[in-house]
Protein backbone atom coordinates (compact mmCIF):
# COMPACT_ATOMS: atom_id res chain seq x y z
CA UNK A 1 0.00 0.00 0.00
CA UNK A 2 1.52 3.31 -1.08
CA UNK A 3 1.89 6.36 1.07
CA UNK A 4 -0.85 8.94 0.71
CA UNK A 5 0.30 12.55 0.68
CA UNK A 6 -2.27 15.24 1.24
CA UNK A 7 -2.21 18.45 -0.75
CA UNK A 8 -1.18 20.45 2.30
CA UNK A 9 1.78 18.33 3.40
CA UNK A 10 4.07 18.70 0.41
CA UNK A 11 7.31 20.02 1.91
CA UNK A 12 9.80 17.27 2.84
CA UNK A 13 12.02 17.59 5.91
CA UNK A 14 15.21 18.69 4.08
CA UNK A 15 13.36 21.56 2.37
CA UNK A 16 11.68 22.42 5.69
CA UNK A 17 15.10 22.69 7.31
CA UNK A 18 16.31 25.06 4.59
CA UNK A 19 13.21 27.25 4.80
CA UNK A 20 13.34 27.28 8.59
CA UNK A 21 16.99 28.32 8.41
CA UNK A 22 15.95 31.30 6.29
CA UNK A 23 13.22 32.17 8.81
CA UNK A 24 15.72 31.94 11.67
CA UNK A 25 18.32 34.09 9.95
CA UNK A 26 15.71 36.71 9.02
CA UNK A 27 14.49 36.75 12.63
CA UNK A 28 18.03 37.56 13.77
CA UNK A 29 18.59 40.22 11.08
CA UNK A 30 15.17 41.91 11.28
CA UNK A 31 15.87 43.97 14.45
CA UNK A 32 18.78 45.70 12.75
CA UNK A 33 16.98 46.23 9.45
CA UNK A 34 13.77 47.51 10.99
CA UNK A 35 15.06 49.38 14.05
CA UNK A 36 13.59 47.39 16.94
CA UNK A 37 14.07 48.68 20.46
CA UNK A 38 16.82 46.99 22.49
CA UNK A 39 14.59 44.58 24.47
CA UNK A 40 12.74 43.48 21.34
CA UNK A 41 16.04 43.08 19.48
CA UNK A 42 17.39 40.79 22.20
CA UNK A 43 14.21 38.70 22.08
CA UNK A 44 14.27 38.49 18.28
CA UNK A 45 17.94 37.51 18.10
CA UNK A 46 17.45 34.85 20.79
CA UNK A 47 14.40 33.42 19.02
CA UNK A 48 16.22 33.53 15.68
CA UNK A 49 19.12 31.59 17.15
CA UNK A 50 16.69 29.02 18.52
CA UNK A 51 14.93 28.68 15.16
CA UNK A 52 18.27 28.35 13.36
CA UNK A 53 19.41 25.68 15.81
CA UNK A 54 16.24 23.66 15.31
CA UNK A 55 16.62 24.00 11.53
CA UNK A 56 20.19 22.72 11.66
CA UNK A 57 19.25 19.89 14.02
CA UNK A 58 16.52 18.86 11.60
CA UNK A 59 18.78 18.34 8.62
CA UNK A 60 19.13 14.79 7.38
CA UNK A 61 22.39 13.00 6.66
CA UNK A 62 23.31 11.04 3.54
CA UNK A 63 21.38 8.00 4.87
CA UNK A 64 18.23 10.09 5.29
CA UNK A 65 18.34 9.99 9.10
CA UNK A 66 17.84 13.02 11.31
CA UNK A 67 19.85 13.70 14.49
CA UNK A 68 16.61 14.61 16.27
CA UNK A 69 13.48 12.43 16.19
CA UNK A 70 10.85 13.67 13.76
CA UNK A 71 8.28 13.87 16.57
CA UNK A 72 10.59 16.23 18.46
CA UNK A 73 11.00 18.42 15.37
CA UNK A 74 7.23 18.56 15.03
CA UNK A 75 6.86 19.64 18.67
CA UNK A 76 9.71 22.17 18.43
CA UNK A 77 8.20 23.73 15.31
CA UNK A 78 4.82 24.32 16.90
CA UNK A 79 6.46 25.53 20.11
CA UNK A 80 8.48 28.05 18.11
CA UNK A 81 5.37 29.32 16.33
CA UNK A 82 3.53 29.80 19.64
CA UNK A 83 6.64 31.37 21.18
CA UNK A 84 6.97 33.87 18.35
CA UNK A 85 3.36 34.99 18.71
CA UNK A 86 3.75 35.18 22.49
CA UNK A 87 6.92 37.23 22.14
CA UNK A 88 5.12 39.50 19.68
CA UNK A 89 2.40 40.11 22.26
CA UNK A 90 4.95 40.91 24.97
CA UNK A 91 6.98 43.35 22.87
CA UNK A 92 3.76 44.88 21.59
CA UNK A 93 2.60 45.51 25.15
CA UNK A 94 6.02 47.01 25.84
CA UNK A 95 5.36 49.55 23.08
CA UNK A 96 7.41 48.29 20.12
CA UNK A 97 4.76 48.00 17.40
CA UNK A 98 7.24 47.32 14.59
CA UNK A 99 8.78 44.41 16.47
CA UNK A 100 5.35 43.07 17.42
CA UNK A 101 4.13 43.11 13.83
CA UNK A 102 7.36 41.58 12.52
CA UNK A 103 7.39 38.77 15.09
CA UNK A 104 3.72 38.08 14.40
CA UNK A 105 4.41 37.78 10.67
CA UNK A 106 7.43 35.55 11.31
CA UNK A 107 5.27 33.41 13.61
CA UNK A 108 2.66 33.15 10.85
CA UNK A 109 5.36 32.13 8.36
CA UNK A 110 6.61 29.47 10.79
CA UNK A 111 3.06 28.19 11.32
CA UNK A 112 2.50 28.03 7.56
CA UNK A 113 5.72 26.04 7.23
CA UNK A 114 4.56 23.71 10.01
CA UNK A 115 1.21 23.14 8.34
CA UNK A 116 2.76 22.30 4.97
CA UNK A 117 5.63 20.10 6.16
CA UNK A 118 5.48 16.33 5.74
CA UNK A 119 6.95 15.18 9.07
CA UNK A 120 8.30 11.90 7.76
CA UNK A 121 11.76 10.73 6.77
CA UNK A 122 10.28 8.69 3.94
CA UNK A 123 10.28 10.33 0.53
Amino acid sequence: MGAVVTALRLIPLPIRAALQLVIGMFTMIAPFLLGFGLPAAVVAVALGALITGVALAGTVDERGASAVPVSALHAFDYGIAVGLVGAAAVVGLAGDATAALTLTLIGAAQLLLNLTTRYSLQA
